[in-house]
């Protein structure tokens, strides 16, 4: 098998992988809330070792004990999401990550007004950030579904243009390889 033929084939293959997978997210939506999970998770637990180690780090006097709650938080939901009852375990993750928003929000705005004595641009932009993750973070906690479907039809679609594109590699491909002949 010459490699336009191994290529051809391994595109045709990943088009009707990733066709399946993308309708197995449309008809499940809640399947993309179990894989994130576990990244988030990791994510979270990660950011908050951080956060606590950037903390204990600096120098006292320049110490936020904003960061060190904010490094807490992290992990205590990071915890919470790893061993959560996965029935419930979808919904939960996407509340834990508005409720993370709105207080990691909280916390860079009030980092943001201690730092707009000092360094203006930074602390304003700060504030700026600050607002919009409060703002998405009350939206996340509102609409948990709306945000489930709306993150798995999002990434159906994607999967759906990739099988597509593939597939029609798969022809132009194969036409090619007639051409060669």
């Amino acid at each position: 098998m010459n490699d336009i033929s191994r290529t051809k084939y391994f595109s045709l293959i990943s088009g009707i992988i990733f066709l399946i997978v993308g309708i197995y997210i449309i008809t499940r939506p809640l399947f993309i809330a179990y894989t994130i999970n576990i990244i988030f998770c990791v994510m979270l637990l990660i950011e908050g070792i951080s956060q606590i180690s950037a903390y204990l780090s600096e120098k006292r006097e320049g110490r936020s004990n904003w960061r060190l709650v904010e490094g807490i938080i992290s992990i205590i939901i990071g915890i919470y999401l790893v061993i959560g009852y996965p029935l419930g375990l979808p919904i939960t993750i996407i509340v834990a990550i508005g409720i993370w928003l709105f207080f990691i929000g909280i916390s860079k705005l009030l980092m943001g007004m201690r730092v707009v004595k000092f360094e203006k641009n930074i602390g304003q932009r700060l504030i700026v950030i600050a607002v919009i993750q409060i703002i998405f973070g009350i939206i996340v906690i509102l609409n948990p579904l709306l945000i489930a479907s709306y993150i798995s039809l999002i990434i159906a679609i994607s999967l759906i243009v990739q099988a597509i594109v593939a597939i029609f590699r798969f022809f132009r491909l194969n036409r090619m390889e007639r051409k060669l002949k």
